[in-house]
Order: C-alpha cells, then sequence, then structure tokens
C-alpha cells in the first residue's frame, strides 16, 4: 500500500501558540551607569583609596639586621609551647626584657644559659666563636 505524500496535511497549527510566546516575553531590564564611558583622570578621584588597615595589634617589630630575620615559621607543638611559657616566667635573663617574649628571645636566652653555665671556657669561648663565624657567613 503506497501512500501519496501529497494527501497528507503537513501544515502545522502550532506555530501560532508558539509565535505567542515567543511575541509575549517580558522586555530586558536596562540598566544605566552614570559616567559608565568616563575614562578620564577626574574620574577616578571618586573612587575610594584608603588603605587597608592591619589587625594585628600592638607595635610591628623592626628588624634592622637580616641575620635576625625570620625566615621559617616556628613548628612546635602546644605542649612544647605551654613549656616554654611556663618556663619564661622563671628565666632570669628574661626578666629585664620589655615587651612581648617571644619564641625566638627563649630559645636565644636558653641557649646563652647553657653555653655559659654548663660548657668549660675552653669550650665556651670555641662554640663563640664558632657562632660568630656562622653570623659572618651569613
Amino acid at each position: 500500500m503506497a501512500t501519496d505524500r501529497s494527501s497528507f496535511n503537513i501544515e502545522s497549527t502550532e506555530s501560532e501558540s508558539i509565535e505567542k510566546l515567543i511575541t509575549t516575553s517580558k522586555p530586558k531590564k536596562k540598566v544605566a551607569i552614570s559616567g559608565e564611558n568616563n575614562f578620564d583622570s577626574n574620574s577616578l578621584a571618586n573612587v575610594n583609596t584608603h588603605p587597608k588597615t592591619s589587625k594585628k595589634r600592638g607595635r610591628p617589630v623592626q628588624i634592622t639586621d637580616d641575620r635576625f630575620k625570620v625566615k621559617v615559621p616556628k613548628k612546635i607543638s602546644p605542649a612544647l609551647e605551654s613549656k616554654l611559657s611556663v618556663l619564661q616566667d622563671y628565666m632570669v635573663e628574661l626578666q629585664d626584657n620589655k615587651g612581648r617574649v617571644t619564641f625566638e628571645k627563649i630559645v636565644s636566652a636558653l641557649a646563652d644559659s647553657y653555653i655559659s653555665n654548663r660548657l668549660s671556657v675552653s669550650k665556651e669561648e670555641h662554640v663563640k666563636r664558632e657562632i660568630q663565624e656562622e653570623f659572618d657567613k651569613i
């Protein structure tokens, strides 16, 4: 049974309903910004140029000698940190210190105390010479 395609109704009635959906869509909103195409130097005068304020408290530490600038962050356990914080109250070397006692100051005071109290005079002089040589290399 061969049917002739010319006998079928190929016209679509749905195109009218689709056309209504396309034409009845809401108009797009437009936003106008005053001075959006103004690129002269006076247009930047209204921009907020205040620098961000740091939330750090206290005075910033000024280190002038590069040998004493911290390069690697401290990586110590909370147990050691609590031990050092208790120990610093008993350290005579840190009682003269005004201001904040840092991790570096505690370790330096402990090393100096060990060198002066536990080593013999000849070893103390030798260690101080080695430390001075290391400082000179830096």
